[in-house]
């Protein structure tokens, strides 16, 4: 298995009829991810959807967000304490040399932290873990071409060897080629 690991995060503020913003009392992040595979390009899709209870303050802040913060408008209220949920878009394009064998690849989160930013804006963070199996090791049946030394009073003819290691992408060719190796 290969593991493949990055960070995000997002930045969310909040108009100021909610107040300012003082903790992130419950965070959940959670994949929510499919595997396709289109045209030979193997990928994972879908959401980190993200569940969020914050606490808020009577008070006024202004916000000096960029265009990279997110706005939530939206919250469900309850006394000083507010719920949103909110989707970042998930997609993970697995190298070339994937194949797709018995296990599909796995998005796993760890590390998830939440907290207010001095600008109060809220703050969320979480590790991401794609997981997916190493493709099996091919045998391939190429051909090494070798030319008898220059000192030769014979003709020279090429000399096959089989089982050398060829580029990726003349491993699975239908037509004949041949591989000359010059020294």
């Amino acid at each position: 298995m290969n593991q493949v690991n990055w960070k995000l995060q997002e930045v969310f503020y909040f108009p100021e009829s909610f107040g300012v913003p003082t903790n992130a009392a419950r965070i959940e992040v959670k994949p929510q991810v499919e595997f396709q595979q289109v045209k030979g390009v193997c990928s994972l899709y879908g959401i980190y959807h993200i569940s969020a209870h914050v606490g808020f303050q009577p008070g006024e802040c202004a916000h000096h967000g960029t265009s990279e913060w997110v706005s939530i408008e939206d919250l469900d209220m309850n006394g000083e304490n507010g719920y949103f949920e909110y989707a970042v878009p998930l997609f993970v394009e697995l190298p070339p040399t994937y194949v797709h064998g018995n296990v599909e690849p796995e998005i796993h989160l760890s590390d998830v932290n939440a907290f207010v930013t001095d600008e109060n804006a809220l703050k969320v963070e979480w590790n991401v873990t794609c997981t997916y199996e190493l493709p099996e090791p091919q045998e391939s049946s190429s051909v090494e071409v070798i030319t008898a030394p220059a000192n030769s009073t014979s003709e020279e003819s090429p000399e096959v060897k089989e089982n050398v290691d060829l580029p990726f992408f003349l491993r699975d060719l239908k037509d004949a080629y041949s591989v000359y190796e010059v020294k």
